[in-house]
């Protein structure tokens, strides 16, 4: 699932809750209160969705470091040790630090778009609610 496939079934979870009870809750207070509860729960949903995509890429860092640990028996000084599979083998692993670095690369930007645009929801529901 991409960070803009997640934002949007938040948002359009939200957006259901809100319009069911919101409909149904008559008085001001009650609607407010209800307002304040969703943004409250988006807000817990946005956390928990960053906590997830750090943890994954730490999940990457751990890998790489293992892969780190697999490839410290390559020593290109021992050019009389290399064989044909031992090179072969040092390449994949390589190919594989590659990828997770890219796969934890992508996992911090999405982290950081999450925290971003909660930031940014945030400051506007302060602004729309200063009495709150």
């Amino acid at each position: 699932m991409t960070l803009a496939q997640t934002k949007e079934e938040i948002s359009g979870a939200i957006g259901r809750m809100h319009g069911a009870l919101l409909s149904s809750a008559i008085d001001c207070e009650c609607r407010d209160r209800v307002g304040k509860a969703l943004r409250d729960l988006e807000r817990l949903e946005r956390e928990r969705i960053e906590r997830n995509l750090l943890a994954a890429a730490g999940g990457q860092r751990q890998r790489i470091e293992a892969l780190l640990e697999l490839l410290g028996d390559f020593d290109p000084n021992e050019t009389d040790a290399i064989d044909d599979g031992t090179l072969a083998e040092a390449g994949l692993l390589f190919a594989d630090i590659a990828a997770a670095a890219e796969l934890g690369s992508h996992l911090l930007r999405q982290s950081r778009q999450v925290r971003h645009s909660s930031e940014v929801m945030q400051e506007a529901t302060d602004r729309a609610a200063p009495g709150e």
